[in-house]
């Protein structure tokens, strides 16, 4: 065994971390890959049940950044809007059997992006519904930034549906990047959620064009936003307003929006009903029952929750 072995054995002692042999998944398949790592579905053999196994490139993580985000995971496992980690597996038939052969056993979520969600059903979700999303995911990064946890990659794409049961999410590693992320970089993230859930699709999405993409960032820069949605309500305006404020100081902490959110859905269910009636919105029986998961940067599997257990 060598150090870099030994570190993460001492991080899987030290934390309780269950190690499973990789000889008990079958049926591993990719489906996913990102610039430091790729995830595989996988079937473990004993009990049947479907996980993701999350590897790391060597080239793009460290060590100590896999160990790091064992530690992040273990953090907010307890959270009920964050995915589990089961615990940790090592692929023993790569050629280099090095540290980085270790690979994240993961709750798996099976309904692909919430971005080609929405692309898919986005008629079928009343109001209720969308803010349900919306409180989704405004809780998992409360609990993230409740242990000094930023995500700081944010986006429908790394965010996961889950149909049957709900679970969570991660947040990213640090990087070297000239931009400060911070909890106020991961608010306005989340009020760029929040239109595209009103919306159904990504901002800017006609402005994107290679040649029009330099520009289009300067106007963001410069407090550019996208228009609001006919038929939005004004409160949910008025949320992922201050969200997406130029100004970080200006923006709300994600507590603030949690409650926001909470207190929107809560006290104005017969508005926001009337609402997506008027809008010619196709309601559907109750609350949407499917989760969110949000993964990191890596394309890793990351959260989720459910509808009811959010507003306890």
């Amino acid at each position: 065994m060598n150090s870099s072995d030994d570190l993460i054995q001492k991080c899987l002692i030290d934390w309780r971390i269950k190690f499973y042999e990789y000889t008990r998944f079958k049926d591993i398949e990719l489906i996913g890959e990102g610039g430091h790592g790729k995830v595989y579905r996988a079937t473990h053999k004993n009990n049947e049940i479907t996980v993701a196994l999350k590897s790391f490139k060597s080239n793009n993580v460290t060590i100590k950044e896999i160990v790091n985000e064992l530690k992040l995971h273990c953090k907010v496992d307890m959270h009920s809007n964050i995915i589990r980690l089961h615990g940790a597996t090592k692929n023993e038939d790569q050629p280099n059997l090095s540290s980085l052969n270790y690979m994240f056993v993961l709750e798996y979520a099976d309904s692909g992006t919430l971005r080609s969600y929405l692309r898919n059903h986005f008629n079928y979700l009343s109001w209720n519904d969308k803010i349900n999303f919306a409180l989704q995911i405004a809780s998992a990064i409360k609990s993230l930034h409740a242990e000094d946890i930023i995500h700081r990659d944010l986006h429908s794409n790394n965010i996961l549906i889950h149909q049957k049961n709900p679970q969570s999410f991660e947040g990213s590693r640090n990087e070297n990047r000239t931009f400060i992320f911070n909890k106020k970089s991961d608010v306005y993230s989340v009020g760029v959620l929040l239109w595209e859930l009103s919306s159904g699709y990504p901002p800017f999405k006609d402005d994107v064009k290679p040649y029009q993409l330099a520009s289009l960032i300067v106007d963001i820069k410069n407090g550019v936003r996208e228009t609001h949605i006919e038929g939005t309500p004004s409160e949910y305006i008025k949320i992922y307003s201050e969200c997406w404020q130029h100004n970080p100081d200006s923006r709300p902490d994600i507590q603030q929006v949690f409650l926001g959110l909470k207190n929107l859905i809560t006290n104005n269910k017969q508005s926001i009903n009337r609402i997506a009636q008027d809008s010619n919105t196709l309601e559907t029986h109750g609350s949407t029952r499917n989760s969110l998961f949000i993964s990191d940067s890596t394309e890793g599997i990351l959260m989720q929750n459910t509808s009811s257990s959010l507003l306890n």
